[in-house]
């Protein structure tokens, strides 16, 4: 263990990073050979062998990197499991487990404010993975006509067994930093019905794996190398607050950006693993090629050229929006649609946007010239990363003492934008289109008057 201890220090120390983040990126890189050594041993053993390798590799990597902080992700396995066995299929069970897995985790963030990359970063996956456990068995014993088509993908009518939760829990390929899978899914793996019966030799996801893999290991790069001119030691000196307003607001703009890729490397590496394994496999095209995209968790061309919020959602961990989607937002429709349709409205800027361009036709006029469209897709891309950038501080900086300095340096810009934009928009909205409409056409009759005189 001193050898492993001195490795992972002098590691640290070699690329400026922690030893916390050298533990945690060297475990996302383990589950290559864990895939490889199961593909070659494992995957067509029986599901119980299967579970209790999952089990055992994820608990090692927990242990690695948590040391006995391992613990807290056994107890809410054994309480979820504890919960199914008593009363599943309830409405009890499901509240208990919602709120039981989440006020775990929040006492958890609230106790570990001020750090990063502890046991809370897998424990945010465990508790959306078990509360998702207990939705799915509530599902399935409800009668199929009652369910969704979503809820029909991942319902099922039987507990599963404490070996299965644990191995799904503690997959390696997505137990550190996600992406989200249902149980259905994972015993469906298991269970050989990914397999290709009629394919001989190597498995056909080692390309794609590895391919993803590469990506990610791309912009991990680039969070470390921009890492070393946009940080946030030069974000809280004085020499920050001595720059001009925009540039600290572009310094801003670059911080969040090069943050973000540190997410997107790490979902692309476990996305690898998961592909590796065949976990993501997805059923072929109309090509009869594979897909594996079962639980693509970042679409990289769509995220890296969205220009709206509604582009990034879509984009960027696809796999826990879905999972808020589907066993949050839906649920709640007895709340009423229109209620939380117009309240998500007042809160989308980009909607709020759109609404006040259609209320001046002078501006949406200038935002539909073709041959402007090249500048109004960089202001566009512009504003929009720097809004995610400007939401990504408290992530990046956690304290809220460091990130409202820098809000503060920026003059709370984000926030003052976010609440303005609704109050411009409820003002041009008691202007009727007509007024605009006349204005034009009076303006257009002046115009025409002085050509003829």
């Amino acid at each position: 263990m001193a050898v492993v201890e001195k490795f992972i220090q002098d590691v640290a120390d070699n690329l400026g990073a922690s030893e916390m983040a050298i533990r945690f990126l060297l475990s996302l890189f383990a589950g290559y050979p864990l895939a490889f050594l199961y593909r070659s041993f494992i995957y067509d053993r029986s599901p119980n062998i299967q579970h209790i390798y999952f089990t055992i590799c994820g608990l090692s990597l927990c242990y690695f990197n948590y040391g006995t902080d391992a613990v807290h992700s056994i107890i809410n396995i054994a309480v979820t499991y504890i919960l199914l066995l008593v009363c599943p299929g309830t409405k009890f069970s499901i509240l208990f487990g919602f709120i039981f897995n989440s006020l775990y985790l929040v006492i958890a963030y609230y106790k570990y404010t001020d750090q990063t990359l502890t046991w809370t970063t897998p424990q945010c996956v465990i508790c959306l993975r078990l509360t998702a456990v207990v939705f799915d068995v509530y599902d399935g014993k409800k009668s199929k006509e009652k369910l969704s088509e979503d809820q029909k993908e991942s319902a099922i009518s039987e507990v599963p067994s404490l070996l299965a939760i644990c191995g799904q829990t503690y997959y390696f390929g997505t137990f550190l930093a996600g992406p989200q899978f249902n149980i259905k899914r994972y015993l469906q793996f298991v269970n050989g019905e990914f397999d290709d019966p009629l394919h001989k030799g190597p498995s056909r996801s080692v390309g794609p794996g590895l391919k993803r893999m590469s990506i990610g290991i791309l912009y991990i790069a680039m969070y470390q190398i921009g890492g070393l001119l946009f940080n946030e030691e030069h974000m809280l000196s004085e020499d920050f607050m001595n720059h001009y307003f925009i540039t600290r607001c572009v310094y801003v703009l670059f911080y969040g950006r090069i943050l973000f890729c540190q997410y997107i490397g790490c979902w692309l590496i476990s996305e690898g693993v998961c592909i590796l394994n065949g976990l993501s496999h997805n059923g072929k095209d109309e090509n009869g090629n594979i897909l594996w995209d079962g639980i693509q968790n970042v679409k990289l061309y769509p995220l890296e050229t969205a220009t709206s919020f509604h582009g990034l959602i879509s984009a960027f961990n696809i796999n826990t929006n879905l999972w808020m989607a589907k066993y949050l937002f839906k649920r709640l429709r007895f709340m009423g649609s229109k209620l939380l349709s117009q309240s998500f409205f007042m809160v989308n800027t980009e909607n709020q946007m759109t609404a006040l361009s259609k209320k001046v036709p002078a501006i949406q006029k200038l935002t539909s010239q073709p041959s402007l469209q090249p500048l109004v897709w960089v202001i566009k891309k512009i504003l929009i990363t720097f809004s995610l950038s400007y939401a990504l501080l408290s992530f990046g900086l956690l304290e809220w003492n460091k990130y409202f300095k820098v809000y503060g340096s920026i003059y709370y810009i984000g926030h003052v934008i976010f609440m303005l934009v609704p109050l411009v928009v409820y003002l041009f909205a008691k202007v009727p289109i007509s007024v605009y409409t006349s204005h034009r056409r009076k303006m257009s009759k002046e115009s025409k008057e002085d050509k003829v005189d």
